[in-house]
């Protein structure tokens, strides 16, 4: 029995459908995980910047929200623990949902965060930016994004690309996790354009070693093609996979502000759970600075 890294797990939740479907996934992992579980719901505020320094406005609204909040968090927690016999925490901030995240991911060693997503966005949507593609980039460890239109509670099966070097050594072992966990197989799924063939050759060659050497249960094959991620997101479909494992370095950064970056492309493209491996403490880039203060000049 392989013991599991995913010992606590972090789910953000608005109370949308979309992050009470993560949180129902979540719940089945930690179960089979044998891990706790952190609710983390973010109150926005907003300030006002003069003489007097940083001002809330509107704070009788603002702790109205937070005791609302509360109770809400207090009643998942209350139904969760009747029916699971698993350790939930719940947690309530009022700064950025990225900062409030990144900060339990330090102080409680969180090693997955788990985020509801609405699945497939148009190309408005990647140009303006979402909170899942947010913290996809900028959160300090490993995320799965689950789309609400996913309604399994089990991995079985788990389609693991080979695409860049990258991270190799961990995405096969949070796979061979999973498949044990879930009593699931790998699919292993080498893709490669003609200028980067021999390289991600070699590695497929290499992971379909550890496979053998773990004695997985896995299926392998080798696709030459002109986009990764369209190959990805088809044979996703055709396989009916439960969950794709992916890393953060397969992420092209100069393209990030950009529609057909790869990471955009496979949330477009496909209903599937996306588990994105990353080394807690380590981000893909710098969050930008963004923020909701209203800065007034000083007069004279």
């Amino acid at each position: 029995m392989m013991s599991s890294p995913l010992k606590t797990l972090l789910v953000p939740t608005d109370f949308s459908a979309k992050a009470e479907n993560a949180l129902r996934l979540a719940t089945e992992m930690a179960m089979r995980h044998g891990s706790k579980i952190i609710i983390l719901h973010v109150v926005h505020t907003y300030y006002l910047m003069d003489r007097g320094g940083k001002q809330v406005i509107g704070s009788e609204i603002v702790q109205q929200s937070l005791d609302v909040a509360q109770l809400k968090l207090n009643e998942i927690r209350g139904a969760l623990q009747q029916n699971f016999n698993i350790e939930i925490e719940i947690k309530l901030s009022t700064q950025g949902l990225t900062d409030s995240i990144n900060e339990l991911i330090l102080e409680e060693n969180v090693d997955l965060v788990v985020l509801g997503t609405s699945g497939k966005q148009d190309v408005k949507s990647f140009i303006l930016g979402s909170n899942s593609y947010n913290i996809l980039q900028y959160a300090a460890t490993s995320v799965l994004l689950v789309p609400e239109t996913f309604r399994k509670t089990h991995f079985k099966k788990i389609l693991l690309p080979v695409r860049v070097e990258n991270d190799l050594d961990e995405k096969a072992k949070i796979s061979l996790v999973l498949a044990e966990k879930n009593e699931g197989g790998i699919n292993l799924l080498g893709v490669a354009d003609a200028e980067r063939l021999a390289m991600i050759r070699k590695s497929y060659a290499e992971m379909r070693k550890v496979m053998q050497m773990k004695g997985a249960d896995y299926v392998s094959e080798f696709k030459l093609c002109a986009d990764n991620a369209d190959e990805i997101v088809e044979t996703a479909q055709r396989e009916e996979s439960d969950i794709i494992v992916l890393a953060d370095q397969d992420e092209n950064s100069w393209k990030s502000f950009m529609a057909e970056n790869f990471f955009k492309k496979m949330i477009n493209g496909t209903d599937v759970p996306l588990f994105i491996v990353k080394t807690r403490g380590e981000r893909i880039s710098e969050e930008p600075l963004t923020g909701f203060d209203v800065t007034l000049p000083f007069p004279g």
